[in-house]
């Protein structure tokens, strides 16, 4: 998906070698390039807009997927049609970077912001600590989510026990609740929150 996007158009473009020229026209037949591409024609002001836009949020999810000392960063929104209903997923990996540079499955994060028709905002977090994975459901109506999801629990356990990781638990949160328990704290922004400091020692 990071390749149909686009996403690695910079790193292309700065790590080209006379041996990669063959497969850098591939590079150019993705989203970023061809929007790119589009941008300098003669088109009509709405179309014009609407690619702007499309180019805006692929360059947004570039800046803010970073790599901060051993810890890696990865964002990534996507359309997501769910019925007759039309949203984004917006997904956010963050975990420290094995010896290939890949995120490390055993220990990370993952968040998945979805904006829904019924149950409107609703955040998903993800922590992985030695392959045991708890989750926490984030929305208003966290009551009703937590009944519903009951029975499919198990199956959920079941599946990551396929993949070799361990459910320790899921849990349902209200966010008005949590406001109101935690007045006068502001949120962290992501490159806050995923910022990096400190010394790594090899003993």
């Amino acid at each position: 998906m990071t390749k149909i996007l686009g996403l690695q158009l910079e790193h292309a473009l700065i790590n080209l070698s006379g041996d990669d020229m063959a497969e850098f026209p591939k590079d150019l037949e993705t989203l970023k390039p061809l929007l790119l591409k589009l941008l300098n024609e003669q088109i009509p002001a709405s179309m014009k807009e609407m690619a702007e836009q499309i180019l805006n949020r692929i360059t947004a999810q570039q800046i803010l997927s970073q790599e901060n000392g051993p810890i890696q960063n990865l964002l990534l929104t996507l359309p997501l049609n769910l019925g007759s209903a039309q949203t984004d997923l917006t997904l956010q990996w963050s975990g420290r970077k094995t010896k290939d540079g890949k995120i490390d499955p055993d220990y990370c994060r993952v968040l998945f912001y979805l904006e829904l028709e019924r149950l409107e905002e609703t955040v998903i977090d993800m922590q992985v600590q030695n392959r045991i994975i708890k989750v926490t459901v984030i929305n208003g109506n966290g009551a009703v989510l937590e009944e519903a999801a009951g029975q499919y629990l198990d199956i959920l356990r079941e599946k990551l026990e396929k993949l070799d990781y361990r459910l320790s638990g899921v849990s349902f949160v209200n966010p008005v609740h949590e406001k109101e328990r935690d007045h006068g704290v502001k949120p962290i922004p992501f490159s806050e929150a995923c910022s990096y400091s400190g010394v790594d020692i090899r003993i």
